[in-house]
Order: structure tokens, then sequence, then C-alpha cells
């Protein structure tokens, strides 16, 4: 149910961007957008001393929509509401883990290969301000978001390097989290380029972990990271609704979190690189 939080806050704000008036701004007609996409995927986790514990890499795939006004051509109110589905199966290299209670939670045992599986989803609202005509015949975007993502981080069983199985264990996230960038848009009769950058910070982070010797749940230190997004569009002979290919670098940091029963979450790096093909409708 935890998960539903992010799909409830994306059609909460659905229906509020449906208003035409925002804090006295007349906006412009929003368009609809649908994507998919395929991003490499890395999380690491790291000792007290700096050591990397565990990568885990891959491919996952991700289904995107939104709803938004960015293509307006005069200054103004900007908002962009969206939602996103993910699921990937990536490869596991880590070590075993000694459980030991009496002692924080650290993986310095023998090295152990297995997959994990993710799926989640993430809602995210964004509202800004845009100055039509800034330099060069482009426009800047001045915004902040809010978002919640929610996932599942679901280890399986593998086999260490002595030969023996290792169980494996499953997380489930939840990270409200807040964004802070500067964009820019340029356009043509045929085509529009837009590309944005900024810092991404935490606001609350939650995570339960199962299938160890009991249930936990952890709250992972918040740490800013960044992101980047670049975005080229062709035009239809109206001007607006066309086909799109957006790449995103997009990014977690989490310090450790405190230790609960003897155990603690490392710190920890999240690193996406996507590429999707979309349409505007």
């Amino acid at each position: 149910m935890k998960r539903m939080t992010a799909l409830s806050f994306v059609g909460v704000f659905f229906i509020f961007c449906n208003s035409t008036v925002i804090a006295g701004d007349v906006v412009d007609e929003g368009v609809s957008e649908l994507s998919v996409g395929a991003e490499l995927f890395r999380w690491q986790e790291f000792n007290r001393a700096g050591t990397r514990l565990l990568t885990e890499q891959g491919v996952r795939n991700r289904l995107s929509f939104s709803r938004n006004n960015e293509m307006r051509s005069s200054s103004g109110m900007l908002y962009r509401v969206s939602g996103s589905m993910y699921v990937g199966t990536v490869d596991y290299d880590g070590q075993t883990q000694p459980v030991d209670r009496s002692t924080p939670k650290e993986l310095t045992g023998y090295y152990a290969a297995s997959s994990v599986d993710y799926s989640g989803v993430v809602g995210e609202l964004t509202g800004g301000y845009r100055i039509a005509g800034f330099k060069w015949g482009r426009a800047l975007d001045l915004l902040v978001g809010v978002g919640v993502d929610s996932w599942s981080r679901d280890i399986g069983n593998g086999t260490s390097s002595q030969g023996k199985t290792v169980g494996g264990y499953e997380e489930d996230y939840e990270i409200v989290f807040s964004r802070f960038s500067l964009g820019m848009e340029k356009k043509t009769p045929i085509w529009r380029s837009l590309w944005r950058a900024g810092i991404l910070y935490p606001i609350s982070t939650d995570e339960k972990v199962d299938g160890l010797a009991l249930n936990l749940k952890l709250k992972p230190g918040r740490e800013p990271s960044a992101f980047f997004s670049y975005r080229f569009q062709l035009a239809d002979s109206g001007g607006k609704a066309g086909l799109y290919a957006k790449f995103v670098y997009d990014s977690y940091r989490f310090s450790k979190s405190a230790v609960v029963s003897g155990f603690e979450q490392p710190k920890s790096d999240m690193d996406m690189v996507s590429l999707s093909i979309g349409r505007v409708f």
C-alpha cells in the first residue's frame, strides 16, 4: 500500500493542474506526454572506511507519463506533474554478510554473486517561472519540485566464492525528495530543445528490510546529489505535438543510517543514465 503513495501524489496534482489559473497567472494550455525508455543503473554501498562493499548494475526499463505547460512561449508560471513505473533485474557483486547483532552490519565476508530484482513507482510535481527571450533567443526556467519514489530491492539467493549458497533478502524504500534546478529552452518552427540541471535533496528516507533474523526499519542519511536532462523534440504541422528523445542523468546519495538492533544501512550511492523516446499529445 505504501507504494501507492507516489501514484496518489500524481493523481491529485493532475486534477490540480487542470485548473487554468495558478497564483493569479493564466497558464498556457498544457500538453500530455507518454514515453518508454531504458536506463543504465548502478547501486553501490561503502563501509565506514570508504571501501566499496558491493555493486549492483544493469539495465532497467521505464514507462513515464506527464502533463505540463513547458511549451509556453511567453514569460510566466510553469508546471509539470509526472509519474513513472520502472522494473529490471541487475547483477549483484558483493560479499557475504555475517549476522552479528552486537556490532553494526558490515559486509566483510567472502565474495558473493547474485541478481537483484527492482520494481518501483515515482511521482513528481515541478513548478517554476519562465523568462522568455532571456538570451540568444532562449528562455530561462527557474524551477523547484517535490516527489515520492517508492521501490523494492529484492536480492536473490546467490553463491559465495566458497561454493556455499547465500540467502537473499528484500528491502523496501520510500523516499520523499526535492529538486532545485535551472533550465533553458530553444524553439524553432520545426524543433525545440530543453535542458535542465540542478540538485536533488531527500526530505525523508524510509527503508524496511525483510528476510534477516528480524524485520528492520532504517533511515538512510540524507545527502544532496546532481541531476541533468536534455530533450530534443520534433514538432508537427501545428507546431506542438511531436516525437521527442530525452537523455537523463539522475542520482541519490545516502549516508549511513543509525544502528538499529545491531544493523545499519551503509553509505549508498545510486546513479542512473537513461534514454527514452516519447510522444507529445
